[in-house]
Order: structure tokens, then C-alpha cells, then sequence
């Protein structure tokens, strides 16, 4: 689940926002550095810093657009700012050294941890013997301590941030009770099913599932049982489920399953099965459980609300024909 919801991750999450801001920052602050730089007749630290300022303007501008791309930063953004940061202690000393701060940070916040390792190594690899060449011992061994420091404070700082940031969005799409997915994903998953069938022509099937005389069951052994009862079927139909299919609660006693490349024939089997394996369940001491289910395979013209609705009204069918059967 934590993979899956990885892919289906907010375009705007936390590096693209950093990203953002810090391309907004360097514009406001660095643009006049190079604007004087320049003017000063320092036509390669001008030009380099300027260079810097429109690589993250063009990765912002992507990132708006909804195209944001690491390997950008990466390959791109990344060996500009290291080659300025070289160019810059060579020709200003400890100024230039100065910028290495920022740019260990801003690393951090706009690119995934591991290629940060790897662009924060390959910058200290590249700007520390320039800064010992050019700045005097005791301060360039100060210096390196610093930036190490300063290196190893941000990758925790970020490590804390993302993983409360998944934590989250663990928990806003996933339901409490059942751990299964919530509504907040359905739509989503259901345009990505509708997608991958139109250009494959993958068959997809929705099962939706009602707990049969479940108020009866809330009514007559109290709350307790009944959230036994939604835990109990929503772990089985979790561990029958395939990789490829999602299983939500939708709320109240309702499930919903989306089986990946199933057709009309196939789902009813599984249906069946579902209907058969929930009822063997000893989920109630001497009281069977039993479910209602609608079956509806995606047809070419529909759009999710449409099949939703084809689906809710075969399980009212089931539930009005007498309950504890599949109708597709």
C-alpha cells in the first residue's frame, strides 16, 4: 500500500514546493549578485550565478506546469550550482565558501535522499580542496566540519519531514477500522483503471459488497461485534485480493473491489468465491455472516460515476432478490 500511494502521491508534495521556494528565493537574492557581478566586469561569476537563477526558474516553471522532474535537478541544476561554487571560492575565497551552505541545504529540500547523498558528496568532493587551496588551515579545517555538520543536520531534518509527510497520507486514505483505502483514493484509482483499459483494452471489474443484516448485528451484540465482523472481512478480502486489484471500504458495511484485467466472467467466479469463503467465517460465535454482491465490468463509454452507479444498483438487486448472492 505505501508503494502504491507513493505513485499516487500529491503533485505538490514537499520537494516540489521547496523547490519552488527555492527558486523564488534565488531569484530575489541572487539575481542582483549577478546583475553586479556583471556590471563589475566578473563576467563568469555573473554569467554562472545568472545561469543558476534560470535553471530553477525553468525546474519551477515545470513544477507549475505539473511536469516536475528529479533527473532535472539532478543532472542538470545540481553540476551548474557546484561548477559556481568552484568558480566562486577560486576567484572570492571564503565568500564563495559561504555560498556552500545554502546550496548543501537546498540539495536536501528539492531532491530524493539518496541523490542528495550523491550531489552534497560529489560538491564537498569538488569545493573543499578548492576552499583548503585558497583559505588558510585552521579556518579551512573549520569549514569542513561545518558544512559536514550542516550536510548531516539537513538529511535528518528532511528524513523526519518526509516520513511524517507519508505518515499522513497514510493515514488520510487508508480506513482506520479495516485498513483498507478509503473514498479519499476511489476516484483516483478508478480514472487510472479506466485509462489503462482504454489503452490496453484490460478488462476491469467492480465488486461491491454489503454485509447482510448488519444493523441486526450492531442491534443485538453491540458495536463491538460489529467492528469484529468489518475487520474480519476486510482482512479477508484483503489477503484474496491480487496485487494488481484495491480493495476499499467505502463506510458503513459497504466494500468495494476493483479486480484489474477481470471480465464479467471471471468476476462472477470470484464473486462466488468471495461469497462462499465470507459465509464459511466463523466471524459471529453461531451466527453466519453473509454478504450481498454487484458485479459491472467497464464498458468502452462510461466515465467512473457511470459505473459506479451499474454496480450499486446490481447490488441492490442482489440485496433486494433476497440477500447473501452475486448479480452481475
Amino acid at each position: 500500500m505505501k508503494a502504491l500511494i507513493e505513485e499516487l502521491e500529491d503533485p505538490f508534495d514537499f520537494r516540489q514546493k521547496a523547490t519552488l521556494g527555492i527558486a523564488l528565493a534565488a531569484f530575489i537574492l541572487l539575481t542582483p549578485f549577478s546583475i553586479n557581478h556583471i556590471v563589475q566586469g566578473h563576467v563568469y561569476l555573473g554569467g554562472g550565478s545568472l545561469a543558476v537563477v534560470l535553471l530553477l526558474a525553468g525546474n519551477a516553471w515545470s513544477i507549475w506546469r505539473g511536469r516536475y522532474s528529479p533527473a532535472l535537478t539532478f543532472l542538470g541544476i545540481v553540476p551548474t550550482i557546484i561548477f559556481y561554487l568552484v568558480l566562486t571560492i577560486v576567484n572570492q575565497g571564503i565568500i564563495g565558501v559561504l555560498w556552500c551552505y545554502p546550496a548543501v541545504i537546498s540539495f536536501y529540500f528539492m531532491l530524493p535522499e539518496r541523490k542528495a547523498w550523491i550531489a552534497n558528496g560529489a560538491m564537498l568532493a569538488l569545493t573543499l580542496p578548492q576552499a583548503w587551496s585558497v583559505i588558510e588551515i585552521p579556518l579551512a579545517a573549520r569549514v569542513t566540519a561545518t558544512l559536514l555538520a550542516v550536510s548531516v543536520f539537513a538529511a535528518v531534518f528532511v528524513r523526519v519531514i518526509t516520513e511524517q509527510q507519508q505518515k499522513m497520507r497514510v493515514q488520510a486514505v487508508t480506513d482506520p477500522l479495516t485498513g483498507l483505502f478509503n473514498r479519499m483514493l476511489l476516484a483516483e484509482m478508478l480514472e487510472q483503471a479506466i485509462g489503462q483499459s482504454r489503452r490496453s483494452k484490460t478488462p476491469m471489474t467492480l465488486l461491491s459488497l454489503d454485509i447482510d443484516h448488519f444493523k441486526a448485528i450492531n442491534d443485538s451484540l453491540g458495536h463491538d461485534a460489529g467492528d469484529a465482523v468489518l475487520r474480519g472481512v476486510g482482512e479477508l478480502l484483503r489477503k484474496r485480493a491480487r496485487r494488481v486489484d484495491k480493495v476499499f471500504r467505502l463506510g458503513g458495511e459497504e466494500f468495494l473491489v476493483l479486480l484489474y484485467g477481470a471480465d464479467g466472467h471471471s468476476a462472477q467466479r470470484v464473486a462466488q468465491e468471495l461469497l462462499g469463503a465470507i459465509a464459511a467465517q466463523p466471524f459471529l460465535p453461531g451466527a453466519p455472516v453473509t454478504v450481498s454482491i454487484g458485479a459491472a465490468t467497464l464498458e468502452s463509454d462510461e466515465d467512473y460515476r457511470t459505473w459506479m452507479k451499474r454496480v450499486d444498483a446490481n447490488l441492490y438487486r442482489a440485496k433486494s432478490a433476497g440477500r447473501n448472492q452475486v448479480v452481475v
